[in-house]
């Protein structure tokens, strides 16, 4: 992905590698390395099926799974939609769900495979929710706190919290591009509260751990197409006292 980042030529760039052999599209909806947020494209248009991996999106960005149209979408609900760890999902369009396999195969495979009363809770469902839903002695619980996840964040104005952390994250970002006389690898509106800050060529690992050892503070260090970048995240627990100390750390002067 050429840096800086221009969207529309992304999508091009994508669209034009796509040929005969071509099966499935796979995109990120926001990027680790470099924490950009990508065009979502469903290219059903063109024959294509596509899989849109959302770790970092859910309760970072708005997500209407519906008008994406992704034949399939990942997320995770611990990252930014504060949930616990293990309370990922998966969408997939009706159209795809007899397709899809569990790597795990436990009750409700098959039709009538149950045997005892406990399966009776799935009669009724399709395939694709008895096939992944059910798996031996899965623990369920992160699943089942996950909604109170999302009504914590209803209850407490996430979109104004949202704003809060993305104003933190370009305090940051303009710091220390200014310092550096570096620029940022894109626009304010392709990033959301995780900012891949550039910072001078350098060892990635050791500037990870100079941050930790000499000011205690615990952020990636990422690279990408030649660029170091220090990837903070803003969450709504996270304080103007925190991007200070960033800003004054040592090992980024």
């Amino acid at each position: 992905m050429p840096l800086p980042f221009d969207g529309a030529a992304l999508v091009a760039r994508l669209m034009d590698a796509v040929g005969p052999r071509t099966r499935l599209l796979f995109v990120s909806h926001v990027t680790s390395t470099t924490a950009l947020t990508l065009p979502v494209v469903a290219a059903r248009a063109r024959g294509l099926p596509t899989l849109v991996d959302g770790a970092h999106a859910p309760g970072q960005l708005p997500l209407d799974l519906d008008a994406l149209g992704a034949d399939y979408y990942v997320g995770n609900g611990h990252k930014w939609l504060c949930g616990p760890k293990g309370s990922g999902f998966l969408h997939a369009r009706p159209e795809h769900q007899a397709g899809l396999d569990a790597t795990v195969t436990s009750w409700g495979d098959a039709e009538g495979s149950g045997g005892h009363s406990g399966f009776d809770a799935y009669l009724g469902r399709t395939v694709f929710e008895r096939r992944l839903q059910w798996q031996g002695t899965r623990d369920l619980s992160a699943w089942l706190a996950l909604p109170d996840a999302i009504r914590f964040q209803q209850r407490h104005d996430w979109p104004a919290v949202q704003r809060r952390c993305h104003a933190l994250a370009a305090r940051a970002l303009q710091g220390l591009t200014r310092r550096h006389g570096l620029a940022p690898i894109a626009g304010d509106a392709d990033w959301a509260q995780m900012v891949a800050i550039p910072v001078p060529p350098q060892d990635p690992e050791a500037l990870r751990r100079r941050l930790f050892d000499e000011s205690g503070i615990e952020v990636p260090v990422t690279t990408h197409g030649g660029h170091v970048f220090v990837r903070v995240s803003v969450q709504g627990y996270n304080t103007d006292e925190d991007i200070a100390r960033l800003l004054d750390a040592p090992a980024l002067r």
